[in-house]
């Protein structure tokens, strides 16, 4: 399991929760920032199982297609 962290040219972001087959097990809300949709994640870390959090590289793939362009960056 993975945590892909996503946002859209309207500027909200969310998370998705993806399995190691690449289905998705589960979707957040729309945040309003990227803060926003990290603290949400922080707290689906604490109920949840371990997982890495990757990005996903915006805009690069046509709709419904998901890339995965790094892992969290380490600094601010």
């Amino acid at each position: 399991m993975r945590i892909v962290i996503r946002h859209n040219e309207a500027g909200q972001w969310w998370w998705a929760a993806v399995g190691e087959s690449g289905q998705t097990a589960a979707v957040s809300i729309f945040y309003a920032s990227r803060t926003d949709c990290m603290r949400g994640v922080a707290e689906l870390k604490v109920e949840g199982p371990a997982a890495p959090i990757t990005y996903e590289e915006p805009y690069a793939a046509g709709p419904g297609v998901w890339t995965i362009s790094s892992v969290l960056p380490s600094g601010p």
